[in-house]
């Protein structure tokens, strides 16, 4: 019933009287008056006026089902929305929900998140209603060494879509996160449950600072706030990456992940950059030259050699040119 309230509010011109609704929904007209103070509750501002009724002025700025659905137009993906105040993390829900069976399309999205993660056991900061924090389900037809490039394909569809609603142009660093102005906007986290040749599903987690102030950031990290001076409809924000994800995710059933490694390496901040990195207690310093098909960055040693780094991270240090 609330989700057809805010279609009739929305549609209406003028006022609707509480008599209209309760017809056309077939319930009394206290239920009707108990839905609008559920959506007050929510952050709707719904004006009434004795004989005229009900009318619909502002609209809450949360990641909630009717608000990121409303003309959406995706076939799967935001289509099944669950929405948190908050939460310990998107990221542990999305995965339970994965195991009782929920379609592929489903999101979760929260305000806030107590114990937010990224890669490596990292905290991510999710200060209140300031940014976008959700996680995604997918049950593709994959192997386990394949879905490990579902995180670059995700990465494109966040720079692509943040670069299409704000016209900012944050480039992606290898192999999880989007830069703007050389700090951290984004961070992407995806996690299986998988057999030896299989994928059972996936969840793509989200991390975007969106309208987080300077002080509530580490000092690694930017938002699109600050770097634009406006504050930034999370909401549209958030529609924009489900059409965006929903495209190169049918993209890639049709044509596999080349289309998006393309676009990776064209909005990659790495490639032509020297990284530093560690492993198995040694460090490695050269040049990224490129980005393997099968998700793996490719990085020429000082010593001659190029090798395929599959997993972990590397430091960015001065960019020498664009492979």
């Amino acid at each position: 019933m609330r989700a057809k309230i805010i279609q009739y509010l929305r549609k209406s011109e003028g006022f609707l009287s509480g008599e209209d609704l309760s017809r056309w929904l077939g319930v009394s007209r206290a239920a009707v008056w108990k839905c609008i103070e559920d959506l007050r509750l929510d952050g709707y501002k719904v004006d009434a006026v004795p004989h005229h009724g009900y009318k619909l002025s502002a609209v809450p700025d949360k990641l909630i089902p009717a608000e990121i659905q409303h003309n959406l137009g995706t076939r799967k993906f935001g289509c099944d929305v669950r929405h948190f105040n908050e939460i310990s993390s998107t990221m542990d829900e999305a995965f339970r929900l994965g195991m009782e069976g929920a379609p592929e399309g489903t999101v979760v999205t929260a305000e806030v998140q107590t114990k937010g993660r990224g890669r490596l056991g990292r905290a991510w900061v999710s200060p209140k209603g300031r940014g976008l924090y959700f996680s995604l389900i997918l049950r593709p037809a994959l192997s386990s060494s394949e879905a490990s490039r579902i995180t670059l394909l995700s990465a494109v569809a966040l720079s692509e879509a943040v670069e299409a609603f704000t016209g900012l142009k944050p480039l992606i660093k290898w192999p999880n996160d989007l830069l703007l102005n050389g700090k951290k906007l984004a961070g992407i986290l995806t996690e299986l449950r998988a057999e030896v040749d299989r994928v059972d599903f996936a969840v793509v987690g989200v991390g975007l600072n969106v309208n987080t102030t300077a002080k509530e950031l580490p000092p690694e990290g930017v938002s699109l706030k600050e770097v634009s001076g406006q504050v930034c409809d999370r909401v549209g924000l958030m529609r924009e990456f489900l059409r965006s994800f929903e495209k190169r995710y049918l993209t890639l059933k049709k044509n596999g992940f080349a289309p998006a490694l393309e676009e990776w390496r064209r909005r990659s901040a790495t490639i032509g950059c020297r990284v530093r990195f560690e492993e198995r207690g040694y460090k490695y310093e050269g040049l990224a030259t490129g980005l393997a098909d099968d998700g793996g960055l490719l990085v020429q040693l000082d010593s001659g050699m190029t090798i395929k780094r599959m997993a972990g991270d590397v430091i960015l240090a001065v960019k020498e040119s664009k492979v």
